[in-house]
């Protein structure tokens, strides 16, 4: 034979051993294809079905979660406010008030906390913003279903003295649809001292100075 006949021999004996090894190649990378291919469209639609049930479960909770956090967000925003018109008030040697506003410019009495507040410079002590009054702070409507109120002096306002010292001394309540469970209290004693008020037994509603629970959201 010829060393061209040989050659073509092996080349032909190379081919046809690819071709006997083939199926087994082809089994191998379908099983690991297969190993790959993920759910069915059934084991999908059981697995959604199962998720949107949890989810249902879930929900509830989420919701609470949420309001509570909103609502504490809501309180650390207010404390800030009245913590700053305590230290501008002895700072500017002035009375300093914050007062319930729908408006960005003027208190309204008639209005609710929820509408918002303004925080500002009462230099006359009328408990009005007047032309020479300073404006420092402004806070816009509350989310819906948020309630805000003050108890006492403080229905309408908060002022504090250059020394520091608050005219009163009360709380403001902060509640979602008017539910007690997850609200929150600010306290300010006549120091001017601005605290939240705890939940010391853990069932969700804050306790008033006596340690009992808060009976209202008024």
């Amino acid at each position: 034979m010829s060393k061209r006949s040989e050659f073509w021999q092996v080349l032909k004996n190379g081919r046809q051993a690819r071709r006997e090894a083939a199926p087994e190649e082809i089994d191998v990378l379908e099983a690991w294809v297969s190993s790959y291919r993920g759910f069915t469209i059934v084991e999908l639609l059981i697995t959604l079905a199962l998720l949107a049930i949890l989810l249902s479960q879930l929900s509830p909770d989420l919701s609470s979660i949420f309001q509570h956090n909103q609502l504490y967000t809501i309180s650390a925003e207010l404390s800030s406010d009245l913590q700053l018109a305590r230290s501008e008030a002895i700072k500017q040697n002035s009375k300093v008030s914050i007062c319930k506003s729908d408006s960005s410019s003027q208190c309204n009495s008639s209005a609710e906390w929820e509408s918002g507040w303004i925080l500002f410079v009462n230099q006359d002590g009328d408990n009005r913003v007047d032309s020479g009054d300073t404006i420092l702070q402004l806070h816009g409507p509350l989310p819906t279903g948020a309630t805000l109120r003050g108890a006492g002096n403080f229905k309408n306002r908060v002022t504090y003295k250059p020394t520091g010292d608050s005219t009163s001394f009360s709380r403001l309540v902060l509640c979602n649809n008017n539910q007690l469970e997850g609200a929150q209290v600010i306290y300010i004693n006549s120091t001017g001292r601005v605290r939240i008020g705890e939940d010391g037994d853990g069932d969700g509603i804050p306790e008033d100075g006596s340690g009992d629970n808060i009976a209202s959201c008024g």
